[in-house]
């Protein structure tokens, strides 16, 4: 019997045609995608943003701390602060006026008052119609004389003023002005009292004008 396997036919392999590679179709590879390129600003935004959120939870926690270590004694802390705040109130209120008059103040020194003018006031108070006599200029004195006021008249009239309850009870030295000719004019605030004429009280001004010797040579009142 014959074996039959011999019989059968050895099946051939099978190959692809061959195709030239002129007749090959080119496949073109394209490259991959490029990723997109990164944002500074953005990348910079989001680390600032990072660091501002844990500086705010840090803060936070602090103050949350701080109140609960407070918290026990807030009554003697806030009465601190207070007093505290009224101190500085206070030191601001006594130390901005000395500032501010420092800066501001642009007048000329005072003028020192004058000997003749004191002396004249002291001997109204005195009732000295001599003292009075002694403060006026030689050339004052002589004016007085031609409007019929001399030495004597005023001696009358400063011993009418003591019969009369007259006091002279206080001279306030206003300030002093430079005039030319070298003269020199001071106002005062005197303060008259009189026991009989009641209209006569309350504060008058005085005003003297002295030469460069130092005597008066005008006055009003």
């Amino acid at each position: 019997m014959e074996d039959r396997r011999d019989q059968q036919a050895t099946p051939t392999p099978q190959t692809a045609p061959y195709t030239p590679a002129s007749q090959l179709g080119t496949t073109e590879i394209q490259p991959p995608s490029a990723l997109p390129a990164a944002d500074p600003y953005a990348a910079g935004q989001g680390i600032v943003e990072r660091i501002t959120r844990r500086l705010l939870r840090r803060v936070a926690y602090l103050l949350i701390l701080a109140g609960r270590v407070m918290r026990p004694n807030l009554g003697w802390v806030l009465l601190t602060l207070f007093l505290v705040g009224v101190i500085g109130m206070e030191t601001i209120a006594l130390i901005a006026p000395l500032v501010v008059a420092k800066l501001v103040d642009n007048r000329p020194p005072a003028i020192p008052t004058s000997a003749a003018v004191e002396s004249f006031l002291q001997g109204q108070a005195r009732y000295d119609a001599e003292t009075m006599w002694e403060a006026f200029s030689p050339q004052f004195q002589a004016a007085l004389i031609d409007q019929g006021i001399s030495k004597d008249h005023l001696t009358a009239q400063v011993r009418s003023e003591r019969e009369g309850g007259q006091r002279y009870t206080k001279f306030s030295y206003v300030g002093g002005v430079a005039l030319q000719g070298e003269q020199t004019m001071y106002f005062y605030a005197v303060d008259i009292e009189s026991s009989q004429a009641a209209g006569r009280n309350g504060t008058y001004a005085f005003i003297f004008t002295v030469d460069k010797r130092g005597k008066i040579v005008g006055m009003r009142m």
